[in-house]
């Protein structure tokens, strides 16, 4: 199967991995940068464009991994679903739910497969999660998540028609992941603001929230740019009714579950290397899955329906950061 790259920031990881998978071929990478593009290309063995169209008229990709910045997503992705290529899109899948649902029914009406890249559901311990709570765990009771990225200088990032902040930009991994492990959640509430960030007033950089789920489960998050680049981690702990477990690692990495059933009273560990060849392994996996999903014509496990969900939580922690009130999804 032939995969593309357009957008070579986080882009350059899928390329990367594409390159590597003995079953699959880099059939080009894109970037308006022409040198990025040619010295991606170069390394990698392939063909460097700066015009997408082009290279989907010349390579015709099986798939493309849509990795440019979120405003694009919707006018490139309904590009591309016109061209009848399937859709890999990095999160966040657009700055706002309107775009996420109109990029949808456009793939929908196209037929293509449009998976969204929230690699976290593939990280092992989410994964692992995913597998025990609401079954041995049992149901979830209450949780935190804490998720703190470093300062971030590129300007889209904190676009409010763009890459939306940190709270839409990196913390849509966490809501993601709690509506996949824990249930849809009910309410947001928040405080917070421009603390970290004075030159990008405006934009909430760091937010403390409270949510209440569906299920009756009730949680804490710890969101924005608290922390630094040079010491990054994550931690996410919940409580359940047989079971109190705790996920960390370093940031976008966790690699170690500790868990103990309240009975038994001794703690487990599932551990993850993401050491050398290992720590592309969420992308290699979230790959994978759009592969199969393109070879076997089914349904992804993260849908543009699915990942407005996630954005429409973000929105609400903005809203409710901003307006010191509680709001209801």
């Amino acid at each position: 199967m032939k995969l593309a790259v357009i957008g070579l920031g986080i882009g350059k990881v899928h390329a990367q991995v594409i390159h590597e998978a003995p079953d699959l071929e880099l059939a080009a990478v894109c970037d308006l940068n022409e040198a990025r593009a040619s010295e991606c290309a170069s390394r990698l063995g392939t063909r460097a464009y700066t015009d997408w169209q082009q290279m989907v008229k010349e390579t015709n990709p099986d798939g493309v991994c849509l990795c440019t910045n979120p405003k694009s997503h919707l006018p490139l992705g309904s590009a591309l679903a016109g061209c009848g290529v399937n859709i890999l899109c990095e999160k966040p899948m657009a700055p706002n739910v309107q775009q996420c649902l109109a990029l949808a029914e456009a793939c929908e009406q196209a037929g293509v497969t449009l998976m969204i890249a929230q690699k976290k559901r593939f990280a092992p311990a989410i994964a692992f999660l995913k597998e025990h709570i609401h079954t041995d765990f049992g149901k979830p009771l209450s949780l935190n998540y804490r998720y703190h990225p470093g300062q971030v200088p590129m300007n889209w990032f904190w676009q409010e028609d763009d890459g939306g902040g940190p709270i839409l930009e990196n913390a849509v991994h966490v809501f993601d992941t709690l509506r996949y492990v824990i249930g849809e959640i009910k309410t947001v509430r928040g405080i917070g603001g421009n603390i970290l960030n004075p030159s990008r007033i405006g934009q909430i950089d760091l937010a403390l929230g409270l949510l209440e789920f569906e299920n009756g489960c009730m949680g804490a998050v710890e969101l924005g740019t608290a922390s630094e680049w040079g010491m990054v981690d994550e931690e996410f702990y919940v409580a359940c009714e047989h079971t109190v477990a705790r996920s960390r690692g370093r940031f976008d990495r966790p690699s170690e579950v500790l868990y103990l059933n309240r009975a038994e009273g001794k703690p487990q560990t599932f551990r993850v290397d993401y050491e050398g060849e290992k720590v592309s392994q969420d992308f290699e996996a979230e790959i994978r899955h759009f592969v199969e999903c393109i070879q076997q014509k089914k349904q992804p496990l993260i849908t543009g329906r699915d990942a407005a969900k996630s954005i429409a939580v973000c929105q609400a922690m903005k809203r409710a950061v901003r307006e010191s009130t509680t709001i209801e999804l």
